[in-house]
């Protein structure tokens, strides 16, 4: 059997109830952590301008922008572009906007700490966020 619940904006508490009821008579419980039109076009409306270019050069480009591609001059620093990317999610999460499971749509590619060497945007995601980019650019 398959049920499947959609609740909007519940209190923390409410969630953690159900969750406790449900995970007592089911052995699988999915969270909802799917970027749909409506929450991706919320994350990049609340996205800097900085930020916002990577996202939309990461999809323009197929998944994938180099960080030469996001400076304007070969030794401009990208040092906190991203940094919106990671807090945005999280206050969406605050507001309730999307579930605490969300994952977060564009990634910092490189060695790790320091300096990126681009940034990437799974291609499942690309749809989604052509549609966002046009919703809030146009």
């Amino acid at each position: 059997m398959r049920i499947t619940i959609s609740v909007d904006e519940p209190t923390p508490e409410f969630q953690t109830k159900l969750l406790a009821l449900l995970a007592e008579h089911t052995q699988n419980i999915e969270v909802d952590t799917v970027w749909t039109e409506e929450r991706a076009t919320q994350y990049y409306r609340m996205l800097p301008p900085r930020a916002r270019r990577i996202v939309k050069e990461a999809v323009r480009r197929g998944g994938l922008v180099l960080a030469d591609a996001l400076r304007d001059k070969p030794n401009d620093s990208l040092r906190g572009h991203s940094a919106p990317l990671s807090r945005i999610l999280q206050r969406g999460k605050m507001l309730r906007r999307w579930p605490e499971a969300m994952k977060q749509p564009v990634t910092g590619v490189g060695p790790g700490f320091g300096k990126v060497e681009g940034y990437e945007i799974a291609t499942d995601l690309i749809p989604v966020f052509e549609t966002a980019i046009r919703n809030v650019e146009e």
